[in-house]
């Protein structure tokens, strides 16, 4: 036996619910990140290298969002996370520069200086608090004193 009363508020909960996941993914779709880098200071610590490393994040999206981490990523080496301090509010359209030091593999770092852009996962949250994380190919910018 059909039932048209109940496929009525079934179908309006469906499509609410799409509302909803759609408003969510274009959230996310909006913070997008762009970003470049420059090694500050290094530290020979055998085979590893301590880095400091200033970011220089644009946030393209349209809403501010807030770095709360990041963590340097490369299929051939572990992941490399830094303790980060306190959260970094990037405002839509500018420029937010900050430090992080870091320790890495060697051969790591000797990739970066043969042309390897270092890729990195920012940990962000939205002004409503979610919580999204994008992975990040950085630019070299001009060269630092620790190069």
């Amino acid at each position: 036996m059909n039932h048209p009363t109940y496929r009525t508020p079934c179908c309006f909960l469906i499509g609410l619910l799409l509302c909803v996941l759609g408003a969510q993914i274009a959230s996310a779709a909006n913070a997008s990140i762009s970003g470049s880098y420059e090694v500050v200071e290094k530290s020979d610590l055998g085979s590893q290298v301590k880095v400091v490393v200033r970011f220089h994040l644009t946030n393209l999206g349209q809403a501010p969002v807030i770095l709360q981490g990041v963590v340097l990523s490369d299929f051939a080496y572990p992941h490399t996370r830094a303790a980060h301090s306190s959260a970094i509010t990037l405002p839509p359209g500018t420029v937010e520069e900050f430090t992080q030091e870091f320790v890495i593999p060697r051969a790591e770092f000797d990739q970066w200086h043969r042309g390897l852009r270092p890729k990195v996962i920012l940990e962000l949250k939205t002004a409503a608090g979610a919580g999204m994380t994008q992975a990040v190919r950085l630019e070299r910018a001009a060269a630092g004193k620790g190069e």
